[in-house]
């Protein structure tokens, strides 16, 4: 029977057409998502309200009428006034809860009232966007060593069919989609004035002068002193290379191709922005007229580390886009692990917190003990850099090296380093040659690899040189990870927002690090406890990381069993043009974990932005009582700009605040504007404005002036226009981060 149009419904995951009266395919069983996703027209799923959610379990039952959505109520719009009408009750159009006329916000589930005749409709895209679904299937985080070895079978079988390929056709592979060619080794191949490749030649054909007669192999037991820069500039990820290098495992498990293959195929698997790739290259490496190496090499013919460099370069997308870098991004590209940068100077902004040396040195032999990986960078950042004072000592500024061991003998606090060049030590305090050794210190630290770039150097003068340390957490097997992506809408629609609900079956300890594909955006990943799987909702802070602008960000936590919601945040993109969902900017989520964890992710309750930040700044920001009745919270220190929320205590009052950042600069406002005014409903609380540095390379100034009155009701009265509770106004791209929030 052939089945007209408007009679079938077409399963998405075979394609075959289904009669409408069937609810699951009849090839692959799979349900019909369409019917799983209709609503009753006119009702909107109602959400239990944080006011009710401590009664006991026989008020369950007591569930408010639902009625239809009211047109009558529908004409209040928050964009031009809050007027009321004295009515004995009205409708939220959030839940559809019938209020009484006393209540100022809804008691089922706190929208304002003057928000709730005004709740815009979901907001629709043209086109194909980035939508976040409703919710998607539950899934565990799986152990890292069962992902790998998954993977590496999945890739060794792509591997065969292309040896067997080659081999059947007596042809080496080469790799068409990052060819011998220019477009490989640079930006733009007609532009450059780099003459250094002048050929590319698989390993039986590069000239080598020492050990010539040795065979060529992938690993001869790997070690840092194995590796050697070439011309490129690209010493982070050399470095990142030498601390990996310290522990042969994790070497081995970069290289899914861990022996000489004759056709030329290779297996290397990375992490990039977070997501775990397997990445085909061939053996075909840049080489001078001489038939010598032009980039990366390790000695005794070893190719691990350049065929990792030409993996990374064909991720980035040629070898040039492999000049400068950091070694964290290194390190996370190699491991995955997640990853933090220890600040060694004092920033220039007062908003952040002082420097430690005492903390920062407890770190440092906390992540020796544990086995992470670290890397040290020298003289960059916005450190002033005296190039002669530098080179007298031996060190290379805006460069980076391996930490390779961290000691404190009786207060003397001494850090191992090893630069990637293989040559070019420190001369100060504790080097190979230093008079202030002692017999017994030398014997006990052999300092004598100087030859090889590696020296020892005193705690003091590593903050005095060094800008930063890198840290990659990597753990031994026995974690879990799962990796989720969504999106960073510039405006607080839900349609485009997604939150993932974390279920902890028992005590784990934890680490959530979040990275997007833009690294100028301002990143905050925050873990709140929550209640109900239904229905979930903002609770308790459990921690948060830095709000940083960044490549990524992270946070670690010991949890105990139960339910948390993860909220990812970003900011300095609101009101910068993007309008097009298919552009806004991605994330990936990574959870890793010491247990087993349930992970899924959802769409969140409309005012998730409101309720974390409001839930931030009550645990984490400086409070201010303005008068009687009134709070300011500010979150200022460690948070890439600032947050300013406002809590009204009054029954019966309205606060009117007026905020003035407009002395600010390089800065970026939720609000559009850096002059705001607002009108605080009683037992309120709102985020008035977030600021958020726009680019992290710049500078950037806040000044902020608040200004408050009482009010005896609604409305701005002579501060804004008439009838207006809100200048700006808080429109629906917004209204998720900006609409006053129920006190509970």
């Amino acid at each position: 029977m052939t089945l007209q149009k408007g009679e079938f419904w077409i399963c998405s995951q075979c394609t075959l057409k289904n009669p409408l009266a069937t609810q699951n395919c009849q090839a692959c069983k799979s349900q019909n998502r369409v019917l799983l996703d209709v609503q009753p027209k006119n009702v909107i799923p109602r959400s239990p309200s944080p006011r009710h959610s401590k009664t006991t379990s026989q008020a369950l039952g007591a569930i408010p009428k639902q009625k239809p959505v009211s047109r009558r109520n529908s004409s209040c719009n928050v964009n031009s006034r809050c007027h009321l009408k004295h009515i004995q009750s009205w409708h939220c159009k959030q839940c559809t809860f019938e209020n009484c006329t006393a209540s100022p916000a809804c008691e089922m589930c706190q929208t304002s009232r003057c928000l709730s005749s005004s709740v815009s409709p979901p907001l629709t895209s043209p086109g194909v966007g980035k939508v976040s679904p409703s919710r998607t299937t539950r899934q565990e985080s799986e152990l890292m060593e069962d992902l790998r070895h998954i993977e590496e079978s999945e890739a060794l079988e792509k591997w065969k069919r292309i040896v067997h390929y080659c081999t059947e056709n007596n042809e080496p592979f080469v790799d068409d989609s990052f060819p011998p060619a220019p477009k490989s080794l640079y930006y733009n191949p007609t532009e450059t004035k780099d003459n250094h490749v002048v050929q590319w030649l698989r390993p039986d054909q590069i000239n080598v002068e020492m050990d010539p007669n040795l065979k060529w192999a992938v690993f001869r037991t790997p070690l840092p002193s194995d590796i050697s820069q070439g011309v490129l500039g690209n010493c982070w990820l050399l470095s990142a290379l030498a601390v990996l290098a310290e522990r042969e495992d994790l070497v081995r498990k970069v290289m899914v191709m861990r022996e000489y293959c004759p056709q030329g195929a290779y297996q290397i698997r990375l992490c990039k922005d977070g997501r775990w790739t397997t990445v085909l290259v061939d053996d075909l490496l840049p080489c001078d007229k001489r038939g010598h190496l032009v980039y990366s090499q390790a000695k005794r013919k070893q190719l691990w580390v350049p065929l990792i460099e030409k993996a990374v370069a064909k991720l980035h997308g040629c070898y040039e886009a492999l000049v400068s870098g950091r070694a964290i991004e290194g390190l996370a590209t190699l491991t995955g692990a997640p990853c933090e940068s220890v600040p060694l100077q004092p920033s220039s902004l007062p908003s952040e917190d002082e420097l430690d040396k005492d903390l920062i040195w407890a770190q440092l032999l906390s992540s020796r003990l544990a086995r992470y990986l670290m890397g040290a960078s020298c003289g960059g950042g916005n450190m002033k850099v005296d190039e002669e004072e530098y080179q007298a000592k031996g060190l290379r500024p805006r460069h980076a090296y391996s930490v390779l061991d961290v000691r404190d003998l009786n207060g003397l606090r001494l850090v191992r380093l090893r630069n990637p060049w293989g040559h070019y030590s420190w001369r100060g305090d504790w080097s190979d040659d230093s008079p202030i050794w002692t017999p017994q210190l030398r014997e006990l630290l052999m300092p004598h690899g100087a030859s090889d770039g590696v020296f020892w150097i005193s705690f003091e003068d590593l903050v005095k040189y060094f800008d930063c340390i890198d840290i990659c957490k990597v753990r031994s097997s026995g974690w879990n990870e799962v990796r989720l992506q969504g999106t960073l809408p510039p405006l607080s629609s839900v349609n485009h927002i997604s939150c993932v609900l974390l279920t902890v079956l028992e005590p784990t300890e934890a680490r959530n690090s979040e990275k997007s594909q833009r690294s100028q955006l301002d990143l905050c990943v925050v873990v709140f406890k929550t209640r109900s799987v239904a229905m979930p909702c903002v609770g308790r802070l459990v921690e948060h990381s830095k709000r940083q602008v960044r490549g990524f960000v992270g946070c670690h936590k010991m949890l105990e069993s139960g339910l948390y919601i993860l909220v990812c945040l970003a900011f300095n993109h609101w009101h910068t043009g993007i309008e097009d969902p298919v552009n806004f900017p991605e994330y990936v989520l990574a959870i890793h974990s010491s247990k087993r964890l349930l992970v899924e992710q959802i769409s969140p309750p409309a005012y998730i932005l409101a309720d974390a930040i409001i839930s931030l700044t009550l645990a984490k920001g400086q409070r201010h009582e303005g008068r009687e009745g009134m709070t300011a919270y500010y979150l200022t220190k460690g948070w890439a700009g600032l947050v300013v929320m406002v809590e009204n205590r009054h029954e019966n009052k309205w606060i009117h605040v007026k905020c003035d950042c407009q002395e600010s600069y390089n800065v970026v406002s939720t609000r559009g504007e850096l002059r705001t005014v607002d009108s605080v409903p009683p037992l309120h609380r709102q985020v008035i404005i977030v600021l958020t540095q726009l680019e992290g390379s710049g500078g950037f100034s806040i000044a902020h002036r608040l200004t408050h009155r009482l009010a005896n009701s609604y409305g701005l009265h002579d501060w804004g226009p008439q009838g207006s509770c809100h200048c700006p106004v808080i429109d629906k791209q917004v209204e998720g981060l900006h609409s006053p929030r129920l006190i509970t």
